[in-house]
């Protein structure tokens, strides 16, 4: 699909390009839920806390290697000197900006005009007031404020632009050929003395951590809308009563695009337009070869394919100049030249259709049992915390109370289980604390989700420990005869790069040439980018090498240097476009580093002792 179709489920973040408003409106809207203060931190940003919580958040409550934490640690603690700084500054944001900014996300609109009561319904449906929202986003029009304010100091020069498209543009031929590490595996073997001496040597690889098995119950807001049960008058009444809103008209269209940024000169837009009015006069001439025409013509790479087709949208899904023309024609017709951001559109509807009850009777009853789970849930979810708090002994009176399946677990380590409801750090952590661990207690009742809880007790523990030499002694084999084939493949392909480059012949595989440039070698690792493009430009032949992991060693034959092509005028807008952000982003992290002096950054004593 081109690409002014905006995708709803992400509305607040792409239209006001927000850096943390955790929003997702449209289908699968979630809201925000306040960032508690617990008794430990992460870091602290001057007087502020970045706690577990908001780490769990800013994953999504999902497990994540203890490897990866730090980077997301280090984000959060730039957004937090970000809002200090801000702050600081005492910078604000008009109520009309506010205003305008929220009146602008789709998903508050009804027939592209904001409306304030699906907006009230949609922050109630989150359990968030208008004011708490409202708060949030105008703090991230702050930050952005901010940010931009830095960002848009970057500066390219031509000279620049100019010698980054020599480096970017310029490509070399290359051919390769693979020593693989299997082609010598016959001539090594792995003496009882070797696997002995790796396995006493690297007892740490041989260590399984400490796990449990567990059983749980799930207490979720899913299975209570599964079990619930509307009767037709209902849907009618919901029908009757939100037809406006869900029963909107869809329109099924094709197009034929013609590409005119609006950055482009007006000498050039009016030589595309006339482009678009001689294909027009194409499609007028025959309707009937829309299709044809718009595979042949059409420059929209999702949809040319396809005949032009876009298939069935609603309002508020198309920019305004597209939606405008395609919900005034009638079935069948072409429209004239229709002009957006992107380019020269020729329209032509192919059909409408407007959803009624019995299109709409499904959709409406999972609504309506959505709505009936989650009040049932809100209800019971205090039931189900209570029963497996108050009778630690068992999951037996919460799974009869509440009619839940006992489940059991596989394996379950203190960073992953196989159970997607069971991965989730919060419940990892309780399975493995005294209480749950050495008393045989429930857990507390958990929220691994949005509208799902889980209890869990142990059925099985198994300590960390060493695996025998017999279960492990295959694997070190494999291993070390890799390792040796791999030694084997180099000290060979080293000695036949010798030879080629003294100008002996060697017999070698050598793969098809391609033209490599410095930012399209997706098989070529970095170093040895730079050696290809290293050799030097006036030899006709030459060769490189070098060990290449998951392949063995590769022999690069280097051939001629293909100058990179001039730089064109829409191109080099593109590329001021790409460098000024991307040295925007430079001018950020600076910035970042200047208000680290300012505003005292301390990283929790674990943290820090991980880093060292």
């Amino acid at each position: 699909m081109f690409d002014f179709v905006h995708n709803n489920k992400t509305a607040v973040q792409v239209i006001l390009g927000l850096i943390s408003v955790g929003l997702v409106v449209g289908i699968g809207f979630s809201g925000y839920e306040a960032m508690g203060q617990g008794d430990d931190y992460l870091a602290k940003v001057g007087k502020s806390r970045i706690t577990e919580r908001e780490l769990a958040q800013a994953i999504g409550n999902q497990a994540v290697p203890d490897e990866m934490k730090p980077m997301v640690i280090e984000q959060l603690v730039r957004q937090q000197l970000l809002q200090e700084k801000a702050r600081e500054l005492r910078l604000a944001v008009p109520d009309a900006v506010l205003r305008d900014a929220i009146a602008a996300i789709p998903a508050f609109q009804v027939d592209g005009k904001f409306d304030a009561k699906r907006y009230q319904e949609m922050l109630a449906s989150q359990q968030m007031s208008p004011a708490q929202f409202e708060e949030k986003v105008k703090q991230d029009l702050i930050l952005r404020q901010l940010m931009d304010g830095v960002m848009q100091t970057g500066f390219v020069s031509n000279s620049q632009m100019q010698r980054l498209n020599t480096l970017m543009g310029e490509k070399r031929e290359v051919s390769s050929a693979v020593l693989s590490p299997e082609l010598y595996l016959s001539q090594v073997t792995v003496s009882d003395a070797e696997i002995k001496q790796y396995y006493d040597a690297n007892q740490a690889q041989f260590k399984s951590p400490d796990r449990v098995k567990l059983e749980y119950v799930t207490f979720s807001q899913a299975d209570l809308a599964a079990q619930q049960v509307v009767s037709d008058a209902e849907i009618q009444k919901y029908f009757d009563e939100h037809k406006a809103d869900i029963a909107k008209e869809e329109r099924k269209v094709s197009h034929i695009l013609l590409n005119a940024a609006k950055e482009m000169k007006a000498e050039e837009k009016a030589k595309v337009r006339a482009q678009a009015e001689q294909i027009l006069a194409e499609v007028k001439k025959n309707p009937a070869q829309f299709a044809t025409l718009a595979k042949a013509k059409s420059q929209d790479p999702g949809s040319a394919a396809n005949g032009g087709d876009l298939g069935f949208f609603a309002k508020g899904a198309m920019v305004k100049p597209f939606e405008d023309a395609a919900f005034k024609m009638s079935k069948g017709q072409i429209s004239g030249i229709v002009e957006t951001n992107f380019g020269f559109h020729i329209l032509k509807l192919d059909d409408i259709k407007g959803a009624n009850f019995a299109d709409l009777k499904p959709q409406i009853e999972q609504q309506l049992k959505l709505e009936k789970a989650q009040a049932a849930f809100q209800s019971q979810s205090e039931k189900f915390s209570e029963i497996v708090y108050q009778q630690a002994d068992s999951l037996k009176p919460v799974a009869d109370a509440l009619k839940l399946k006992i489940e059991q677990s596989g394996w379950v380590t203190r960073t992953a289980a196989q159970e997607p409801q069971l991965n989730n750090p919060k419940l990892l952590e309780a399975a493995f604390t005294d209480d749950v661990l050495k008393k045989k207690h429930n857990s507390e009742a958990i929220e691994v989700g949005r509208g799902q809880l889980v209890s869990v007790r142990v059925l099985a523990f198994q300590p960390t420990q060493t695996q025998p030499l017999a279960d492990v002694s295959a694997g070190i084999v494999s291993k070390l005869k890799q390792e040796k084939a791999l030694k084997l493949a180099a000290t060979d392909g080293e000695a036949k790069l010798k030879a080629l480059n003294s100008g002996a012949q060697v017999a070698l595989a050598w793969g098809e040439a391609q033209a490599l440039s410095r930012i399209a070698a997706p098989e070529v690792a970095e170093g040895d980018l730079k050696a290809i493009f290293k050799v030097d430009s006036s030899k006709q032949q030459a060769y490189v090498g070098a060990n290449v992991a998951g392949k063995g060693y590769v022999i690069y034959k280097v051939g001629k240097t293909i100058p990179a092509p001039a730089l064109s005028a829409e191109n080099k807008f593109k590329m001021d476009e790409n460098l000024s952000r991307m040295y925007g982003q430079v001018e950020l992290s600076a910035y970042l580093d200047a208000i680290k002096k300012d505003i005292k950054v301390q990283y929790s004593k674990q943290l820090a002792k991980k880093a060292e």
